[in-house]
């Protein structure tokens, strides 16, 4: 034990000094084999603690990372091995920028973020009840027309964040007629559209797809009458030579939708007082069953005042 305790003793010091210098080359020999480098990740971006009530509502998908390691970690590790969220703890309705937090494994040191902030806007999450608007596209046959159209509901319910709900004019759905013969039954999906008539995004339609049956009569009937002006004038005054042109219209439709109709009158309309004239192309009403190849008149009429009527004793 002696003789082991004189060699270890034995030269101490150079023993010391060249434990040190071997340490110091192999720290200089693994910089030199694994240096550092930089690089960086594509890395989705994940929402975190979202509000229950609230849809988080974010365009940014990736976050790109610029990190320094080891040549060998970036052999070693993929963008898998990252993790990027945005934590909305204690938001509430608003819109924010949020400094994009990242998990890393060991030995990477991050250098950057891009971006360096989330936008994220926190939207309530509500729910409105909407009627339903049914846009027919084609033509049945020449020999058949359509008599009704009936849906399985009238009102649906949409749910989305605010902020895109309140976008929302209509729900439609869209029933294609082209070449039926015979009613039918088919299934029709709903969708919400702005006033420009574009579906709007995250807004769902529940239910998402209505029936809707079509009850088509054939065999169609022709018949020309006359069209009636509705024009009413402010107390004191009342019309004259009122004309339409034209004066009556032929509607196409069911037998039983169109022996039913004796005229076709226009949409009510209000001359204003102290014209003298009065001409404009008004709308028509067109009964349900039937179809016409226009559907607007021009009218024209004069406006004067009423005769005054006074008693035989002057007063």
């Amino acid at each position: 034990m002696t003789q082991i305790l004189d060699i270890f003793r034995r030269n101490l010091l150079k023993k010391i000094i060249a434990l040190v210098a071997a340490f110091f080359m192999w720290v200089f020999v693994m910089a030199d084999q694994d240096p550092a480098i930089e690089g960086s990740y594509n890395v989705p971006l994940t929402i975190s603690n979202a509000p229950y009530e609230f849809i988080a509502i974010c365009e940014e998908k990736t976050v790109q990372i610029e990190t320094r390691a080891p040549r060998s970690n970036f052999a070693k590790y993929d963008a898998n091995a990252f993790r990027v969220y945005a934590n909305l703890a204690d938001l509430s309705e608003g819109e924010y920028q949020i400094t994009p937090q990242v998990i890393m494994p060991q030995g990477f040191e991050l250098i950057n973020t891009n971006p360096t902030l989330i936008n994220v806007k926190l939207d309530p999450l509500i729910e409105q009840q909407m009627p339903i608007d049914l846009i027919t596209t084609g033509a049945v046959s020449q020999d058949a027309a359509v008599n009704l159209i009936e849906k399985s509901m009238d009102v649906v319910t949409i749910v989305g964040p605010k902020s895109f709900v309140e976008k929302v004019v209509k729900v439609c759905g869209t029933v294609n007629l082209s070449g039926n013969t015979s009613g039918f039954e088919t299934q029709i999906p709903m969708n919400a559209v702005d006033d420009k008539d574009n579906v709007v995004p995250r807004v769902r339609v529940v239910p998402s797809v209505i029936t809707v049956s079509v009850d088509i009569e054939s065999g169609l009937k022709k018949r020309i009458v006359p069209i009636v002006p509705e024009l009413s004038v402010a107390d004191g005054w009342e019309l004259t030579k009122v004309t339409v042109e034209p004066a009556q219209m032929e509607i196409v439709g069911t037998e039983s939708a169109v022996n039913s109709i004796v005229t076709l009158k226009t949409v009510p309309f209000t001359v204003q007082t102290g014209q003298r004239t009065f001409k404009s192309t008004l709308k028509l009403i067109v009964p349900e069953g039937v179809s016409v190849k226009n559907d607007e008149v021009t009218v024209s009429a004069e406006i004067v005042r009423k005769a005054v009527v006074r008693d035989q004793t002057g007063n």
